[in-house]
């Protein structure tokens, strides 16, 4: 905005002469300046003075002032010649003080400049933590979803060692109990058998020499039972060391994934103080949003390429967090699903746990028909 300076008009001087002893500028009657050569006059208006040299051409005589009347044209002259002196003075001194008022507006807009470039180098800063968090929320994810995806490589290595182990159990189980139908085929061989020598015994005169044989036979029988009986058991004693390995392992695992477990629940933490910071820097770039506001105000130019840098800066806030709250629920539904699978191993565990015990309850009888056998 540029300020033009009035003119203003000096009235210290009248035109026509006064009689007066003592004049308005001070100067008493008889000695007047304007007949001074090369006088210097002072001029005190409000609180500015301006020095005027007069021009080094003689005055007329002093008495020819009052006889000829071009003296007061010359007098005029003079003085509108010193009023016109007097208002140069006042504009170079309304100019200085334009110049210095100026001055001070353009420092005042450096420094502003200044202030404004220190918050977009602190924005610009704020951005570059956003970027790099917004980066390490990525590598921490890409090692969640990797760790999730072993998880689900040892659950399935899990499910076909089951499997394996389920078909073995099975066949085991299917040739127990054929073993322990033909004990039971046997044992009811001997009892026939038995029954026969008990009906045979009234004849033991005459036929002595067939009982013992047939005693013998009996004997022979019952060693192959005895040698039958002492491998069965001892099948069982490597099928119950490999139930017990196949225990160790499924603990192995179990401590896996309570490790697993663990390890989710640390990353989740560190996404809940992530959270946490995230929200601190939304408050830091709102208390710097309204200094620049108030920056703004002082400065209209940069106002509207400041509003769409904020906007910029808001809109990426909001798409970052709305995107890790996404990716937050994407994680939770994740664990929950692990969670099922967890719960549907731990039945069938227990279902392992159960046909181990039915698989007890077999050896059981089988050594109870082996101490009836004897």
């Amino acid at each position: 905005m540029m300020f033009t300076p009035q003119r203003k008009v000096w009235s210290g001087w009248s035109l026509t002469p006064r009689t007066d002893p003592v004049q308005k500028n001070g100067y008493v009657s008889g000695s007047d300046p304007v007949l001074n050569p090369r006088n210097v006059e002072t001029v005190v208006k409000g609180r500015k003075t301006v020095a005027f040299v007069e021009s080094t051409t003689p005055p007329p005589p002093l008495g020819s002032l009052g006889e000829n009347g071009g003296t007061k044209v010359a007098i005029v002259e003079k003085l509108s010649k010193l009023e016109n002196e007097y208002n140069m003075g006042l504009l170079l001194i309304e100019k200085k003080e334009w110049t210095s008022k100026y001055e001070e507006t353009v420092q005042a807009l450096a420094e502003a400049k200044d202030a404004l470039k220190r918050e977009h180098v602190s924005h610009l800063i704020a951005m570059s933590e956003i970027e790099q968090q917004e980066e390490n929320l990525r590598k921490a994810l890409g090692v969640e979803k990797q760790c999730v995806l072993d998880l689900e490589k040892t659950l399935r290595e899990m499910r076909s060692e089951y499997a394996e182990i389920k078909f073995t159990s099975d066949l085991k189980l299917a040739e127990a109990n054929g073993l322990i139908t033909s004990i039971e085929e046997k044992s009811l061989e001997v009892e026939t058998k038995f029954n026969a020598s008990d009906a045979k015994l009234a004849e033991v005169s005459r036929k002595s020499s067939e009982i013992k044989r047939k005693s013998h036979e009996v004997a022979i029988r019952e060693d192959a039972l005895r040698r039958e009986c002492i491998s069965f058991n001892a099948e069982q004693e490597a099928r119950e060391s490999t139930l017990s390995k196949q225990r160790e392992d499924l603990r192995e695992w179990e401590r896996k994934l309570q490790d697993g477990e663990e390890r989710l629940a640390e990353v989740r933490r560190l996404l809940n103080q992530r959270e946490e910071k995230a929200n601190e820097h939304d408050t830091l770039f709102k208390q710097r949003q309204n200094d620049l506001e108030e920056a703004q105000k002082k400065i209209f130019m940069a106002k509207s390429t400041l509003k769409k840098k904020e906007d910029d800066i808001s809109r990426r806030v909001a798409e970052l967090s709305v995107k890790e709250k996404a990716e937050a629920d994407a994680m939770r539904n994740s664990l929950e699903m692990k969670d099922k699978e967890l719960l549907a191993l731990e039945e069938k565990l227990d279902a392992r746990a159960r046909l181990q015990h039915q698989v007890g309850v077999c050896i059981l009888l089988v050594q109870a028909l082996e101490g009836t056998i004897q």
